[in-house]
């Protein structure tokens, strides 16, 4: 029975081979682009997997009255929570503190440096390729690599005991070697070493007091902990301990598994982007298969009737249907299959690899991807089979074999809603991806407050063998560079716009009693120059004159207001509680765009620096001369490669590091490009194949209107209008939607532009024209047959 049922499924295949193949074309598309979406959904919410008793672990959030917070606390904090809390089993810091350079042999890497606290591994249990966690962080001179680093200094042999020189100087032993991490983790590790290492360290010791929040901690509770109850136990030791407690709103105790997605927002929209996606996705391809499907039922009634007079039932249909469908759905899977690792997967990690890092498909890490494609094959091959054929083989016999169907009335209406649900889900990917462009280009093209073109950024933090040396070279560049008639302004500084630290002081002002959080960064006299960022009040940074024994700012416009400030004569930054006097004020910047436009300009300081301090600034800033910038490149760039260096200089222009800003962005906007085009694709394929069976069981029609004079442009009109009037009705019912979609979305914004009439005519007329164009085709082929053959045809 089983073999007969595939004969006849493939010979019905092969007799409606268009509409198989258009069938199969859709499927393969559509279900290797819902593959490769759940896939990075997928892999993101795997990738922590590895760590036990997740569910347990938390960190603390701060949250501050000015309404901004962050995920940093004051270091000593953790002890106390230790001292002070039954509830806690263990705690760990874990942060940056400048990334080591790393010697074994000939082999020399720099490699991301995270510290943290011995009960490390008892809050994050990670997994060891090598090594024990009980003596992975004993010692205070240890260190802890990821799989990664380990091979880059010793290939795939265990190098635990082993040693490796850090800055030059520091003799590290190996204890551990951590297994292979997702790149999609909350772990962005390179190596690991123990915070005992920096307590060595003046500056950090400097910085570890009850007011300087620098420092992540990660706590392990128990799992009946009450975590209302401990918030208001950590907020209690804040309140009591706080160097200035006035300024903490609350501190927040979440979840570890939501830290991905609360250091990088857009993660969230991403994810559930993707999901969105996929589901609109297969969506629209169940909707086309069952157009598709029920178009063809129309024409296999008789077929039926004839299984029904021979003894056949009802199941026995069903199954024949379902076989078909399940071969085209066995094909597309396959042919997707293909498309997803040749095509798709290397796409995705194009677009999202650079912030997320490279994934890769493993048969044994990932074999519930396959299940599931499986299941979704099982999913689409039931419904596909099953609904269209319901309708139809309870038919009375009687009709069925005379090839009568009027009496399936409801088909027509439920056909009509399919093809209707389809243009909506086209229409509404088209008019996400307008207003996603237009927001895209509005953010790239913006004022930002300052000049971006013919501007070249160098960086120069280079960790140089020989700073004294490296100065001499440097010092004769800029003499150099200033006396070059193409350049027109140089300037050195810790940051530049699209990558300013995230070093936050709070300054007081007692007189309107005001307590106002800056960001804060470090430049030369030369950098508002460069970057033609105007003055609104006072001066500019003068190497003359601010050599002194005080350190002048500047701030901008942004912080002048949040003091409530008129002027800035007379005033200077202080510290609450403190003796220092204050460092003065000389000028007042417009406020710029520092970073990019989802978030506001927040308040800003810039302390004065020497530009020729190679050490302490992180780039290199030149105003060139239109046309002038890849002489001056090359100018710089033999510069710095006479100089003795562990990295090596990179360069670009200022234009394009502020537009790299929207990687991800950009990301989602080709993302969304894609499925708009997939989606219009997928409808027209299901329109093509209506149209064109349609003209077939019209084709006496055609013939006898075209005996009778119809011309072929009414008989294209004939055949178009109906589908034309149900677009219409789809982009009705996607504008709304669409509207409030993409609203929410740019209310995420600082800055965002305004939904226009405009975008949703744009894509209205997209998809009519694309589909008049596809309805058209086969029309006029329709239209145009010889009336003769037509009025012959059975």
């Amino acid at each position: 029975m089983l073999l007969n049922h595939l004969k006849l499924s493939f010979r019905n295949l092969w007799k409606n081979r268009t509409l198989s193949f258009l069938n199969l074309l859709g499927l393969s598309i559509g279900i290797g682009s819902v593959l490769t979406l759940m896939f990075s959904v997928y892999a993101y919410y795997v990738a922590d997997s590895m760590i036990p008793e997740q569910e347990h672990i938390y960190y603390l959030k701060t949250h501050l009255n000015d309404g901004n917070d962050y995920n940093e606390v004051v270091y000593p904090l953790l002890d106390k929570i230790k001292s002070t809390s039954p509830e806690l089993k263990a705690g760990t810091h874990l942060h940056g503190w400048g990334d080591v350079w790393l010697e074994a042999g000939d082999k020399e890497f720099q490699n991301t440096t995270t510290y943290a606290d011995s009960e490390f591994f008892k809050v994050f249990g990670l997994p060891l390729k090598y090594g024990n966690h009980n003596t992975a962080f004993k010692e205070k001179y240890s260190i802890v690599l990821t799989d990664k680093v380990s091979k880059q200094f010793f290939g795939e042999e265990n190098p635990v005991g082993k040693s490796l020189k850090a800055a030059d100087t520091l003799n590290l032993t190996i204890t551990g070697v951590l297994e292979p991490i997702s790149p999609y983790s909350s772990f962005r590790l390179g190596v690991l070493l123990p915070n005992t290492l920096l307590k060595d360290n003046p500056i950090f010791k400097q910085q570890t007091n009850w007011n300087n929040s620098f420092s992540p901690i990660f706590l392990k509770l128990n799992p009946e902990t009450d975590i209302a109850l401990f918030e208001k136990k950590v907020d209690k030791l804040v309140q009591e301990n706080y160097a200035d407690p006035s300024v903490i709103s609350r501190m927040e105790v979440m979840p570890h598994s939501e830290v991905r997605m609360d250091s990088i927002p857009v993660v969230e929209i991403i994810i559930a982007g993707n999901i969105a996606t996929s589901f609109f996705v297969l969506l629209l391809v169940l909707v086309n298969l069952l157009n598709l499907n029920t178009s063809t039922m129309f024409r296999r009634t008789k077929d039926i009737a004839v299984r029904k007079i021979l003894g056949g039932n009802s199941k026995g249909v069903i199954t024949q249907f379902c076989l078909e469908n399940g071969i085209l759905v066995l094909f597309s899977i396959l042919i997707s299959s293909v498309l997803f690792f040749g095509f798709l997967l290397p796409k995705m990690n194009d677009v999202f690899g650079a912030d997320f890092g490279e994934i890769n498909f493993s048969l044994k890490n990932d074999y519930p991807v396959i299940l599931g494609a499986i299941a979704l094959g099982i999913l689409v091959t039931l419904v596909v089979g099953i609904l269209p054929t319901i309708r139809f083989v309870s038919l009375p016999v009687s009709q069925g074999i005379k090839g009568k169907i009027d009496s399936a009335k409801g088909s027509f209406i439920l056909r009509n809603s399919f093809i209707i649900l389809q243009f909506s889900i086209a229409i509404l990917f088209i008019c996400i991806a307008i207003i996603l462009n237009s927001q895209i280009g509005f953010m790239k093209k913006a004022d930002l407050g300052f000049e971006r073109d013919h501007v070249i950024v160098g960086n120069i933090d280079l960790d140089y063998k020989n700073m004294d040396a490296a100065n001499s070279s440097f010092k004769a560049l800029l003499n150099d560079l200033e006396a070059n008639p193409y350049v027109a302004h140089v300037s050195t500084s810790q940051s530049v716009p699209s990558d300013y630290y995230f070093n936050y002081t709070t300054f007081y002002d007692p007189n309107t009693e005001s307590d106002v959080r800056f960001r804060r960064s470090y430049t030369d006299d030369g950098y508002l120059k460069t970057l033609q960022i105007p003055l609104v009040e006072g001066r500019d940074f003068d190497s003359d004159i601010d050599n002194g024994e005080e350190t002048p700012v500047i701030i901008n416009r942004s912080a002048m207001e949040a003091f409530g400030w008129t002027t800035i004569e007379g005033k200077r930054l202080k510290y609450k509680n403190s003796d220092f006097i204050g460092n003065p004020i000389v000028g007042v910047m417009k406020d710029f765009h520092y970073q990019d436009l989802q978030n506001a300009v927040e308040p800003l300081v810039h302390y004065y620096r020497d530009e020729e301090s190679l050490a302490k600034h992180r780039y290199i800033t030149v105003r060139v001369v239109d046309g002038k910038e890849k002489e001056i490149k090359n100018i710089i760039a033999a510069a710095f490669a006479k100089i003795d260096s562990r990295k090596n200089y990179a360069q670009g222009d200022l234009s394009d590091k502020v537009s790299g800003q929207y990687r991800l962005i950009d990301g989602m906007l080709k993302t969304v490009n894609v499925v708009a085009l997939l989606t219009i694709f997928i409808s027209c394929l299901g329109m093509f194949g209506l149209i064109s069976f349609m003209a077939k069981r019209r084709i006496k029609e055609i013939g006898i209107r075209k005996v009778l004079g119809a011309g072929v442009l009414k008989i294209v009109v004939l055949l178009s209008k109906d589908y034309i009037i149900l677009v219409g009705i789809g982009a009705l019912i996607a504008f709304p939607i669409a509207w409030y979609m993409m609203s929410a979305w740019l209310g995420s914004f600082a800055y965002s532009i305004s939904i226009q009439w405009w975008m949703f005519a744009l894509a209205g007329s997209i998809a009519f024209f694309i589909t008049a164009f596809t309805l058209g085709i086969q029309a006029i082929k329709s239209a145009m047959a010889n009336p003769v053959k037509s009025l012959r045809t059975e």
